[in-house]
């Protein structure tokens, strides 16, 4: 679920900003590679902070918050998108795509750490294979919903999914999932998952 969520959004967020939102806010062809050169300054800042706070926050409460605050960056984004801005798209561009790498940047050692070492590969391949379906689904359906029926909608479910990730993983604490932070990888096998 945490990487279904993940690229779901986050590819499905490029693909709806390039094909319909940067027309809208009247950001030309020729701008569109600076735009994404910029948006990225704030996935690098997203990956940095989560390399910085991950194992001394634990693995539930960063993908939690990450997530939540991913879910809160598209927000952002949809609101930017609605005021016509070409300046706040572009702000809130840069505030969400940093929640959304600092998301994902958490996911994949949480997903990974969750499988014994003998299925480790089979289990990472597995969750990383529904990742791209959620994708590639993404980059196709919220485009298309945008022109059908307004970029709002395609935000919406965008944030829908990224909670979905935080609802998993909350289950997941709840029922007592392995905590991995700061513990060596050879001591999570031994622990149920």
């Amino acid at each position: 679920m945490l990487d279904l969520a993940e690229a779901f959004g986050y590819y499905g967020i490029f693909a709806l900003l390039s094909v319909v939102v940067l027309e809208e806010v009247h950001i030309g062809h020729a701008q569109v590679p600076f735009f994404f050169i910029v948006g990225n300054v704030g996935a690098l800042v997203g990956g940095l902070a989560m390399s910085l706070v991950f194992d001394r926050l634990g693995r539930h409460r960063t993908v939690a918050v990450s997530y939540t605050l991913a879910a809160a960056g598209v927000g952002l984004l949809a609101w930017a998108t609605a005021s016509g801005s070409a300046l706040w798209v572009t702000l809130a561009f840069v505030a969400a795509n940093g929640f959304a790498t600092a998301a994902w940047t958490t996911a994949y050692p949480t997903f990974t750490e969750l499988f014994p070492t003998h299925l480790r590969g089979a289990g990472v391949g597995f969750s990383v294979a529904v990742g791209r379906v959620g994708a590639i689904v993404g980059t196709l359906l919220l485009p298309d919903l945008a022109t059908r029926i307004g970029a709002t909608a395609s935000y919406l479910l965008v944030v829908a999914c990224w909670l979905a990730g935080v609802a998993a993983i909350g289950v997941f604490a709840l029922r007592g999932g392995v905590e991995a932070a700061t513990r060596p990888l050879e001591s999570l096998t031994a622990t149920p998952t």
